[in-house]
This record gives C-alpha cells, sequence and structure tokens, in this order.
C-alpha cells in the first residue's frame, strides 16, 4: 500500500479511497497570498497536496511564502495589483495557462483604511472597492466560465465579520465587506445548477501583522479582546482551515453560504460590562 494511503472503506453506500491530501491534484488560485490568512491558506493548500497559484503585489514576500511550503515546487508565485481590472483578468487567464484546469479560487486580497466618513479620501473608497468587491467579482466571473468548460469547482470569498456588523470608523470596509457577501450569494443562485459553488469565510479578529501589533499595547489589548468570548483573536491557520472545508469536498452541498470564524464575537455582550470575563494576561 502506498505510504500515505488507508484502506477503502465504505461510506454511506460509496467505496472511498481515503488520502492524507485532500487536495491531491487540484490547482487552486489564492489572491493576496504573500501574508496574513492569504500565506496560511497557501501553505494549507499546499500541504494538503495542492499545486497553487499565489497572487500578491510584493514579489519578495510571495517568494518567501513559496519558500515556506513543505513543497515549494507546489507554489507558483504571481504578482499583480487588483487594483487594476486588467490585471485581475489576467491573473485568471495566466492562472488557467499555468495550471491548466483550476478546481478552487480564493479571493482573499483584501485593504482598509480607517477613516472617519466626513473627512474620508475619495481615492480611499475607490480604493477599497476595487480591490475587496471589483477584483473579487471579475475574477469569479473570468474563473466560473472556465470551471464551467471544465466540469465545475470552488470559490472563497474572504468577507468579515464587519460585513454585519459596523467598526468605526471604515464605513468604505463594512460596506465592501458586506457587498462581497451579496455578491457570492448571487454568483451561487445563478451559476450553482453548473456545478461551480460560491461561498464565504468572515474571519473575525486574527493576528494579522497590524493586530498583532495592536495588541503588544496592554490597554488596547484588554479592551479589544473582551469583544471575543473565548478572548483570543484567531490564528491565521484557523481561518485556513474553514477556507479549505468550504473548497473540498466535505462541503460538496455548501452553496452560497457565509461560515463566520469569529471565536464567538458576535453572539451578544454583556448587559453589565463587569459581569463580562476578564482578559488573561500576556
Amino acid at each position: 500500500m502506498a505510504p500515505g494511503i488507508c484502506d477503502v472503506r465504505e461510506v454511506r453506500g460509496f467505496h472511498r479511497e481515503l488520502t492524507v491530501g485532500r487536495f491531491d491534484g487540484a490547482n487552486v488560485i489564492v489572491t493576496g497570498g504573500s501574508s496574513g490568512i492569504g500565506r496560511a491558506t497557501v501553505l494549507a493548500f499546499a500541504g494538503e497536496g495542492a499545486q497553487v497559484l499565489a497572487s500578491g503585489r510584493d514579489e519578495a514576500r510571495l517568494a518567501k511564502v513559496k519558500e515556506e511550503a513543505p513543497d515549494p515546487a507546489r507554489v507558483v508565485t504571481y504578482v499583480a495589483d487588483l487594483r487594476d481590472r486588467d490585471q485581475v483578468r489576467g491573473l485568471i487567464e495566466d492562472a488557467i495557462g499555468s495550471l491548466g484546469r483550476v478546481n478552487a479560487l480564493v479571493n482573499n486580497a483584501g485593504i482598509g483604511y480607517s477613516d472617519p466618513v466626513l473627512e474620508m479620501p475619495e481615492e480611499h473608497w475607490d480604493e477599497t472597492f476595487a480591490v475587496n468587491l471589483d477584483a473579487p467579482f471579475f475574477a469569479s466571473r473570468a474563473v466560473a466560465k472556465h470551471m464551467i468548460e471544465s466540469g465545475g469547482g470552488s470559490v472563497v470569498n474572504i468577507a468579515s465579520t464587519d460585513a454585519f456588523q459596523v467598526e468605526s470608523p471604515q464605513t468604505h470596509y463594512n460596506a465592501s465587506k458586506a457587498a462581497l457577501v451579496m455578491i457570492t450569494r448571487s454568483f451561487a443562485h445563478e451559476l450553482g445548477h453548473l456545478g461551480i459553488r460560491f461561498n464565504c469565510v468572515a474571519p473575525g479578529e486574527t493576528m494579522t501583522p497590524m493586530l498583532g501589533d495592536d495588541l503588544e499595547r496592554p490597554e488596547f489589548r484588554s479592551e479589544y479582546l473582551k469583544r471575543i468570548p473565548m478572548r483570543r483573536a484567531a490564528e491565521p491557520g484557523e481561518i485556513a482551515k474553514a477556507v479549505l472545508f468550504l473548497a473540498s469536498d466535505e462541503a460538496s452541498f455548501v452553496n452560497g453560504e457565509t461560515l463566520v470564524v469569529d471565536g464567538g464575537q458576535m453572539t451578544g455582550d454583556w448587559y453589565e460590562p463587569g459581569d463580562s470575563p476578564p482578559v488573561p494576561e500576556g
């Protein structure tokens, strides 16, 4: 028996050969793959047997992610600025040319500014929607045309809990993520009969480099983590696991859904703030 291959088992009347890599032989595109959740997602897919095309704006950071993969040969890097629609379409075209069939697309690239609504520069509004909404729309549309011809696939968009609750001052970010959820549902509804599934992951607070730096400040950390019942932020790898689930055959009948991964943050708040459990030190 080959390494990593288990005995054939009967599952609900079907005989299935179980392997270690859920994505052996699959080809995946991950945008914003050079850091944070994108980096973790690239490494997770590659670790489970996929060939991954990781896009980003920083060639050096992409190269580092490739080096970190268990098998660097499984990661192809691609430099693109997704504020440019032509580069978005070029990314998908080149990925198909490089990988052949694309089984999954993860629209992870995103940006956010903290701008009071009355002082927000118009260019910040335009840039936020270009990256957070336009790029996933045009990438999804381009890859969907390919997936229809190649037998189906899965698209996972990275939204945010800010799609459902306001975090100020970032009206542009909140609105772009809320719209991304609805675009996902619209694609799922319109194209589901063609064998393509569209879903979202909505992360809560996650240990990206920016948040990690802020949590080093004790006064910020104590108040910030009170939002989360689990009293900690997510690790990027925890979000990546949710992405892989939605992209995999394990979620074969999940379509048009948003999986919130927030440690319970959106479940509610304490009526008496003093009843809230303390945030552990460290």
